[in-house]
């Protein structure tokens, strides 16, 4: 009876011998004793903590989230930390809080002007910047006629993009923002107090622009149909680019590979979607899955080849402003949207002339990425 209690324990710690391993092993790194990471990507030497300046409600962050949770930042040793904000303004207020954030054009100006933190990356372009009214509206049966506009209200984020599309229906019609009344909001705040009957019109994006079409508003139009040029882009601080060049190297080809990644099938496409649909949950962002769908069907952040070419690639104009000047495209879509701005006095031709001189669009960390993929033998696509 001894011997068959001693065999007893003895096969029970085994038991539990054998169950502590099998646990350490699911719980290990996954890219651990070299095994092979989604991307064949090599993992930093010691874990790192990525501070994230993150848009809720908007893909042109989405990729970081979606990395994220499907793994892509765990197996090459990062943690993810996210500072979420609404509209790029303030995000670069609060740019001592992140190392690297995406924002859309207004963010992108704010942050190189005011503060001297650089671009280093286009991460979507955004088309889903639409106008909208109420049914029944003189604009939802004739946008063309200048008399149906003039007097009436907006609600919109000013100094955004929502401000170029909205000029940019003005201007169709010989008119510009002298001839309506702007009510500063944020673009769910806005749809808020469009839905309470505030104002005679709406301009936002994306997710909101969904649930506005959702709600059986009339968009009249949007960046697609205005050819609104709408770049959104990465950014890092002065001290990121010192101190963590490597992860923001890092942190750059998995965002764009990513990007790949969401596009090569219909099952990554919806996987995104959902991801997309969580985080706007995450963050109070009103959303369904049609529109976390639609969403990511809207979205076009560049595959790795294209965004180094986009941000390293420069060409000389023959004539017009930049004559004999080399400008990449980064520069060009930039310039192009800050153009509108200065147009509206909200920046000038010395602040462009800033961006320039010092170099703000940076192709430091494209190329770094670049230089990675040759060094570890993989391919761009």
């Amino acid at each position: 009876m001894k011997r068959a209690h001693r065999f007893l324990v003895m096969v029970l710690c085994g038991m539990l011998t054998l169950a502590w391993a099998c646990a350490g092993a699911f719980a290990a790194d996954p890219a651990a004793d070299g095994a092979k990471t989604t991307f064949g990507l090599k993992p930093l030497a010691k874990k790192q903590v990525l501070r994230v300046g993150f848009f809720a409600g908007s893909p042109l962050s989405i990729p970081f989230y979606i990395a994220d949770k499907e793994g892509f930042f765990k197996e090459l040793n990062i943690e993810l930390k996210y500072e979420t904000f609404t509209n790029g303004p303030a995000m670069m207020e609060a740019n001592a809080n992140w190392d690297i954030a995406g924002c859309g054009l207004g963010g992108l100006l704010a942050g190189m002007v005011g503060y001297d933190i650089r671009v280093i990356g286009i991460s979507d372009y955004e088309k889903n910047l639409a106008l909208f009214v109420r049914p029944g509206s003189p604009l939802a049966k004739d946008m063309k006629n200048p008399d149906n506009w003039k007097g009436t209200t907006w609600l919109y984020p000013l100094g955004t993009t929502a401000q170029a599309t909205l000029v940019a229906a003005l201007k169709n019609v010989g008119l510009g923002l002298k001839d309506v009344k702007s009510i500063n909001m944020d673009v769910a705040s806005a749809l808020t107090g469009f839905m309470g009957k505030q104002g005679d019109g709406l301009a936002v994006w994306n997710a909101i622009a969904f649930t506005a079409d959702d709600k059986g508003f009339v968009r009249i139009a949007d960046g697609r149909a205005l050819d609104v040029v709408a770049p959104c882009g990465t950014l890092a601080t002065q001290t990121s680019l010192k101190e963590k060049k490597e992860l923001l190297t890092t942190a750059y080809l998995v965002f764009h590979l990513t990007c790949q990644w969401v596009k090569a099938s219909d099952a990554n496409l919806k996987k995104a979607a959902q991801h997309f649909l969580e985080s706007c949950q995450d963050e109070g962002i009103a959303c369904t899955p049609s529109i976390a769908q639609r969403v990511m069907e809207w979205f076009a952040g560049p595959p790795l080849k294209k965004s180094i070419d986009i941000m390293t690639v420069a060409t000389t104009d023959e004539s017009g402003p930049y004559q004999g000047i080399p400008l990449t495209q980064a520069e060009r879509e930039i310039f192009a949207g800050m153009d509108f701005f200065i147009s509206q006095n909200k920046y000038s031709a010395e602040d462009k002339e800033k961006i320039i001189k010092s170099h703000l669009i940076d192709p430091a960390i494209a190329e770094a990425a670049k230089q990675a993929m040759q060094a570890q033998g993989l391919a761009a696509q």
